[in-house]
């Protein structure tokens, strides 16, 4: 009988020592804001977005745009507005502050075929910093694993 207690103790320890500890897998979207911004740190508003988690849009006046920063995919429509600007993506919207966001991998497409691609970058020195050069090259880009 103590044999069987024993059995029947460490089977129940089992079990509840397995539901401890841990954050669990999926926590679900991680939603974060960023800016698309224009040559002179404006936002560029009227883009519309839509992200592989579901999230979805227009951007703002401020250019904002909400997105999981988990691995999330985003489609961006520059037809729409007839945008012709240079394009940046920000960590904040103050055109007084330079907050681009350095590495994450875009394509820019048009009629189809892919235009350009390549990663968002920010360096003073260079020419040009930023995510794609003259938005009406393109129908759209789309911002891969955003974070």
């Amino acid at each position: 009988m103590k044999k069987f207690m024993v059995l029947i103790l460490s089977a129940v320890s089992v079990m509840a020592l397995s539901g401890c500890g841990g954050g669990g897998g999926d926590d679900g979207p991680v939603p974060e804001t960023y800016f698309i911004t224009d040559g002179f740190g404006n936002g560029v508003s009227d883009i519309i977005y839509h992200c592989d988690s579901g999230f979805s849009g227009v951007t703002n006046f401020e250019g904002a745009f909400t997105f999981d920063i988990v691995g999330d995919n985003c489609n961006f429509d520059l037809v729409t507005n007839g945008i012709v600007d240079d394009l940046f993506i920000e960590y904040d919207n103050d055109p007084f502050t330079d907050a681009g966001i350095n590495g994450i991998y875009y394509e820019c497409v048009e009629n189809g075929i892919l235009t350009e691609s390549g990663t968002t970058s920010y360096d003073p020195l260079l020419d040009f910093n930023g995510f794609i050069t003259d938005g009406s090259q393109h129908d759209g880009c789309t911002l891969f694993d955003i974070y």
